[in-house]
């Protein structure tokens, strides 16, 4: 029986599975690993089938563009064309174990479940971290968020620089990667409250590409917290402040 052209997703495979396989051959040939490589390794999972070039374009994108910009791999470097895993992509690796996370449906108010996408979480990080950047220029940013066992509730910590920084704040930031109607709950809420009162940050600031609760919203309000929340808004900021808007169009593209 003939082979069949598929892509990952046609068998079940998500983009965040086909990295995963991609970083595992990576490690397995001591840190770096060919394109060819990448498609064996993901036709292996692929029940007797091969991937059509679809599905390869697919393959390239998810390693070339998603986990770099996840900062999973290196930057594409002419002069050795092989794909090498960074430290980060390493941790990852080592200490992956597939999980859930609780969210409120803001639209039924009852508690779901999401399933976790660890890369595309840390693609938009830094996508948010670039924005930071831009709208806090005299601030030096510590991303706590790479390491998510120390994280409590806290993804970036911003200490002012240069001759004003006693007279600026220290801000700490909380994002999240969430469905448009899609808030935290209230337990994820009261740790990020609590981990900018337990580090005495001046200014807090909340972005999400969901939503939050009423109470919520409320809450931030009374506290003097600043919200960032939902798509058009990143995207209006992304303009704003010259980011490429294509990152956030990939990011938000899966929730279309």
């Amino acid at each position: 029986m003939p082979k069949k052209k598929v892509t990952g997703s046609q068998i079940g495979l998500s983009g965040e599975d086909q990295i995963r396989i991609g970083l595992k051959t990576i490690l397995k040939q001591g840190g770096e690993a060919s394109m060819s490589d990448i498609y064996s390794a993901v036709e292996r999972e692929l029940g007797g089938n091969e991937l059509s070039n679809q599905g390869k374009a697919s393959l390239r994108y998810f390693i070339n563009t998603t986990a770099v910009r996840a900062g999973f791999v290196y930057p594409y470097d002419k002069n050795s064309p092989s794909w090498k895993i960074t430290p980060e992509g390493r941790e990852y690796i080592e200490a992956y174990s597939p999980s859930e996370e609780d969210v409120v449906n803001v639209d039924t108010g009852k508690t779901e479940k999401a399933v976790s996408n660890t890369v595309r979480g840390a693609e938009f990080e830094k996508s948010i971290l670039m924005l930071l950047q831009k709208m806090y220029p005299h601030y030096t940013w510590y991303h706590q968020g790479k390491h998510k066992k120390n994280e409590r509730g806290i993804d970036f910590i911003g200490n002012p620089i240069g001759e004003t920084m006693f007279e600026r704040p220290t801000i700490g930031v909380q994002v999240k990667l969430h469905k448009p109607n899609s808030a935290p709950t209230e337990t994820e809420w009261l740790k990020f409250l609590a981990g900018c009162f337990v580090r005495k940050l001046d200014q807090a600031i909340f972005v999400t590409t969901g939503r939050l609760t009423g109470n919520q919203r409320r809450e931030a309000g009374e506290g003097g917290i600043t919200v960032i929340e939902g798509i058009e808004n990143l995207l209006d900021l992304s303009e704003t402040f010259s980011i490429d808007i294509n990152i956030y169009n990939d990011l938000f593209s899966q929730y279309e």
